[in-house]
């Protein structure tokens, strides 16, 4: 009897039965509880000892493999004196846990222990008996961790107490020494500041009063026993006010500044050193007190101003840190003055490169008096005025400067002072007088003409500008041409006429001469050089091959979905216009329009469909040649049906179609064919298949001798395209085969003209019912 829920309570019963009809019930009396048999569990494994002592020892195990049928309630503990035969129990009460620590051991004498496990059926066999375990205590060397607000150091105000505790184990426990700097503290060492360490097994306590900056270093504990040393540090940090700043000195003394500059002191307090305070005092009046000349330095160097000149000044310093300011550093006695003199006067004053707003002024450097020169002062002056004026308002590093802004027609005079630390010199002698006025010259020569285009009669020219016009605006420019064999320039200009810009055309030409040619600017002034002349230029009509450029999408290969409109833009080029004609494989193409400029010729297909597809060709033709350009189009559509569309392997149940890729496939991969079904009695068609990535497939759930139709349609990413349709109707069904023979033929009763005959029919009948039989 199978199925049963465990733990639920059954009858049963049981009668026989013949043919006859069934007896009479026999039951059980009392019902049957559906549960495992129940027996004392497994031995408990993976018995293991951990931590003896000299009194104890912790047990560890785990469960049994089999709890018997039953849980188990709990775990029984036995030891073993070496030396005595019986096991001892020694738990009182079942272990509930799978570990134990058994207590009361005898110390130096050596054990063996069991465990078993408890059911409600029973007590199970012993576990494997742990090896002899000595009950002594362990040899565990020395350690000692501080606590945790001491892991990265300690750090006190002065006057504050310092306290530090430490955590100590090892076995013998271990005896502690605490050191500072690597030297044993004693309260003597400390003026009797330093609290004894409390000693309390497992901790021990250092503690300084009042502590001051000289306490500040690296404290360590060190605890050791027979079996090792292990030491603890903690680095204490006593903060206080910085000592004094050092090391005060001046630095380029002026008569109205200095630059006061120190170090930073010897002791920081234990803190970084946030700003500094430099203070002045006038030393020549002694009831003056204490400025402050800056509260907020961060660097060890301060640029005084506004000192007097003449006047003795002391200075000092302070320190400042998150605690406070310490003691000053002061200067010795500084008087306000210069150590050098004012530059002597430059020269005279050279004035070149005149224009009507502008004048370069140049000078020699003079003599600095023991200070670098640090710039020039320029001025100048109409000569009929007695005002100087300053040209520049910031100092001049340079030994020439160009003075723009004058009047055209006015005459100057310029003169010039050199600066220094100790302020100006004097001014230089005036230089020569000088007006604002324009040279004028004849331009430079423009550039070599150019052939931009020509013909049989003429040649158009062009060309570039003078690179210098001389001070006069070019009015315009002269041509002249050589004829071929002649060493004569001939003016091509008509009269005095001027060509007004950097091109013309120079008609009348004979055809297949050859000439030179030159140019020639004209200001205010006069003439030009002549540029340089070209070569010898025939003059003849420009024959250039045509070329043809296809729009940039339509090179090589152009795609385009059927229904919309081929467009293929040619640009045309060549001398003369070319002649362009369309051709579509070699053939003039009816259905297409061509829209053609000069320059342009551009063919158009509206509605297009697969056969527009195919090598589209554009040809320009002229004097200087034919050129021939193609570009493939490849309309895209969907697939066209596919082909010899077959049924076969009929079955009651399903049959197998398959067929072959259509002839077009639309321009693009065929991903798949669309399979549909209809019965001959319906009018709609059913989709078999979601989508077959090959050409057959079995179609399945057919109803048996039902009448099919099949269709068959390819997809491309464009769509679905016509069906291939079976044509016979398909009848669902197994396929028919001859029948096996009949089986025991029999002769019964046989008369001078009869015999009877009889048999069974044949196994297989073929899967059709047998019709008839034929005798022989």
């Amino acid at each position: 009897v199978k199925d049963l829920i465990p733990n639920c309570e059954y009858y049963f019963r049981v009668k026989a039965v013949n043919k006859i009809g069934g007896g009479d019930y026999l039951e059980l009396r009392n019902p049957i509880i559906a549960e495992d048999p129940k027996q004392p569990p497994d031995p408990p494994v993976d018995l293991e000892v951990h931590n003896p002592t000299s009194k104890s020892v912790t047990l560890t195990w785990k469960p049994p493999l089999f709890d018997g049928g039953s849980k188990i309630m709990g775990y029984i503990i036995e030891k073993l004196a070496k030396g005595k035969e019986r096991w001892e129990r020694c738990n009182d009460y079942l272990v509930p846990l799978l570990t134990y620590t058994v207590k009361g051991l005898e110390e130096g004498k050596e054990y063996q222990f069991r465990v078993r496990a408890e059911n409600a059926a029973g007590i199970s066999e012993p576990s494997r008996i742990t090896p002899f375990v000595k009950a002594v205590d362990p040899i565990e060397a020395p350690k000692v961790f501080l606590a945790a607000n001491l892991q990265s150091g300690l750090e006190v105000k002065r006057g504050d107490e310092i306290i530090l505790e430490a955590h100590i184990s090892g076995s013998p426990y271990p005896s502690i020494t605490w050191l500072r700097n690597d030297e044993v503290v004693r309260p003597e060492d400390i003026k009797k500041r330093v609290t004894a360490p409390k000693k309390k097994k497992g901790e021990s306590i250092l503690s300084v009063r009042d502590s001051i900056r000289a306490d500040h270093g690296t404290f360590t504990i060190k605890v050791e026993n027979d079996h090792g040393v292990a030491k603890a540090s903690c680095e204490v940090n006593v903060l206080d006010t910085p000592g004094p700043p050092v090391n005060f000195v001046f630095e380029d003394l002026r008569k109205n500044s200095v630059i006061c500059k120190w170090e930073p002191p010897l002791d920081d307090g234990g803190s970084e050193i946030l700003n500094y305070v430099l203070e002045k005092k006038d030393n020549t009046k002694a009831e003056m007190g204490w400025v402050t000349v800056s509260s907020t330095l961060r660097h060890c160097k301060f640029h005084v101003t506004k000192l007097i000149e003449g006047k003795e000044y002391l200075f000092r310093v302070f320190a400042e840190n998150r605690v406070g300011a310490g003691p000053p550093c002061v200067s010795k006695p500084m008087t306000a003055k210069d150590p050098f003199s004012p530059p002597d006067a430059p020269n005279k004053p050279d004035v070149e490169d005149v224009t009507s707003n502008s004048m370069l002024v140049k000078w020699n450097e003079p003599k600095d008096n023991g200070s670098p020169i640090i710039g020039y002062w320029i001025e100048k002056r109409e000569i009929n005025s007695t005002h100087w004026a300053r040209v520049n308002r910031n100092l001049v590093n340079a030994l020439e400067v160009k003075v723009e802004g004058l009047l055209e027609g006015l005459t100057y005079i310029f003169r010039v002072c050199a600066e220094n630390a100790a302020g100006p010199g004097k001014f230089s002698p005036p230089s020569d007088p000088k007006t604002a006025q324009d040279p004028i010259i004849v331009p430079g020569p423009p550039s070599c003409p150019e052939v931009k285009d020509k013909t049989k009669s003429s040649v158009a020219l062009a060309w570039k500008p003078p690179q210098k016009d001389g001070g006069s605006p070019i009015k315009g420019y002269i041509v002249e041409m050589q004829d071929e064999g002649s060493t004569e320039w001939k003016k091509v200009n008509e009269g005095d006429k001027l060509f007004p810009t950097c091109e013309c055309v120079i008609p009348n030409l004979k055809e297949l001469r050859k000439y030179r040619f030159r140019v020639k600017a004209v200001n205010a002034a006069g003439e030009s050089e002549p540029s340089p002349a070209t070569s010898e230029i025939p003059v003849q009509d420009i024959l250039v091959e045509p070329e043809i450029f296809l729009d940039l999408g339509a090179q090589d290969l152009l795609s385009c979905r059927a229904g919309t409109t081929i467009k293929i833009p040619a640009v045309i080029k060549g001398r003369p216009v070319p002649k362009t004609f369309w051709e579509y494989e070699g053939k003039a193409k009816t259905a297409a329009k061509v829209e053609a400029t000069d320059t342009r010729s551009e063919i158009i297909i509206p509605e297009c469909n697969r056969s527009h597809s195919g090598r589209y060709s554009i040809t320009a033709k002229n004097k200087a040649g034919q050129k021939t350009v193609h570009v493939r189009v490849n309309v895209l559509d969907v697939p066209g049906p596919p082909k010899d569309l077959k049924v076969s392997d009929i079955t009651r149940g399903s049959c197998k179609l398959s067929w072959k890729m259509p002839d077009d496939d639309g321009g693009d991969r065929i991903r798949g064919y669309v399979i549909e079904k209809r019965n001959i009695d319906g009018k709609a068609w059913t989709k078999v298949n979601p989508n077959c990535g090959s050409t057959s497939f079995v179609v399945p759930d057919l109803i048996t001798g039902q009448e099919y139709f099949f269709r068959v349609r390819a997809e491309n990413r464009f769509g679905v395209g016509p069906p291939a349709e079976t044509i016979q109707r398909t009848t669902a069904r197994d396929p028919i085969h001859p029948p096996d023979p009949p089986i025991k033929l029999r002769i019964g009763l046989v008369t001078k003209n009869t015999v009877s005959l009889t048999w069974k029919p044949p196994k297989n009948d073929g899967g059709a019912p047998v019709t008839h039989y034929n005798v022989e």
